[in-house]
């Protein structure tokens, strides 16, 4: 599994997903494999295709496994998107780096190549929201505020512990509205309020009798000792803190965490 990256799912019942995606998932329906499993699929079959193909872009008639959990004796899927996942990765790294660079890495015309693809596979797909958001180097402050520290499970990722928790989307979404509510009264970062909409607008796209799932995965390999690490209790603790009007824990809380979390985000520039 690759050690950078962490990811939060959305697990929908089958019923709440789009005639298309339904149809595709039509001989995944009985399968439950744990979602470690799926995801070191996912990433040999993208790191393949990017090693053997020059081409930009993601192969969007091929099928990539759904993550899969089952719950209270039901199963709920989360489909990998992976055409829609990687038109805003390529979005983002143009956002990042600027156009002039990302024609150092990528010629004009493949860019150009990878723009129609995607505008064509949009049309066929104009409502489509994707189920997994990615991070690289660290888990997204805002993802924990979604969270309950009861709802941590350490689980084997493959070689190394990880760490995964899953919760209700309602009680994700109340979380979250609780947590902004507090967060907007008393900090002024816009960056901070511009993730936290763009979070909650992210949610609402889904049935409401759907699972959240924030998975450490590789990126877990960066903490050491995994079995210590209470990052949703310490961001749970900051703002509850902070609604008391208790500036000294709130401050003791996100220092525990913002120094966990910046030990991670080192080893991105460590080379």
């Amino acid at each position: 599994m690759l050690p950078y990256a962490s990811y939060l799912r959305v697990y929908e019942p089958l019923t709440a997903l789009a005639e298309a995606v339904r149809s595709s998932l039509a001989h995944d329906v009985d399968r439950v494999v744990d979602p470690s499993t799926t995801l070191a699929g996912e990433q040999a079959a993208v790191l393949q295709r990017t090693v053997a193909s020059p081409a930009i872009g993601i192969d969007v008639e091929r099928a990539y496994a759904p993550y899969v959990l089952r719950l209270g004796g039901r199963s709920f899927y989360c489909p990998a998107d992976m055409p829609l996942r990687s038109w805003l990765s390529l979005t983002s790294l143009i956002e990042n780096l600027g156009d002039i660079n990302v024609q150092l890495l990528f010629p004009p015309e493949s860019i150009a190549v990878a723009d129609e693809n995607f505008l064509s596979w949009r049309r066929m797909h104009p409502e489509a929201v994707p189920h997994v958001r990615q991070a690289t180097w660290g888990v997204p402050r805002v993802w924990f505020l979604l969270m309950h520290a009861d709802e941590r499970e350490v689980y084997d990722a493959g070689g190394f512990a990880s760490i995964r928790y899953r919760a209700q989307l309602a009680d994700a979404r109340r979380r979250l509205l609780v947590g902004a509510e507090v967060l907007e009264r008393v900090i002024d970062d816009d960056d901070i309020q511009a993730q936290l909409s763009d979070l909650g607008q992210w949610l609402e796209a889904f049935d409401e009798a759907s699972w959240v799932e924030l998975d450490y995965a590789g990126v877990a390999q960066y903490l050491g000792d995994v079995a210590s690490d209470e990052s949703a209790a310490d961001v749970e603790h900051a703002v509850s803190a902070l609604r008391r009007g208790d500036w000294p824990s709130a401050g003791e809380a996100y220092r525990t965490f913002e120094s966990r979390w910046r030990a991670v985000s080192a080893h991105e520039r460590a080379n």
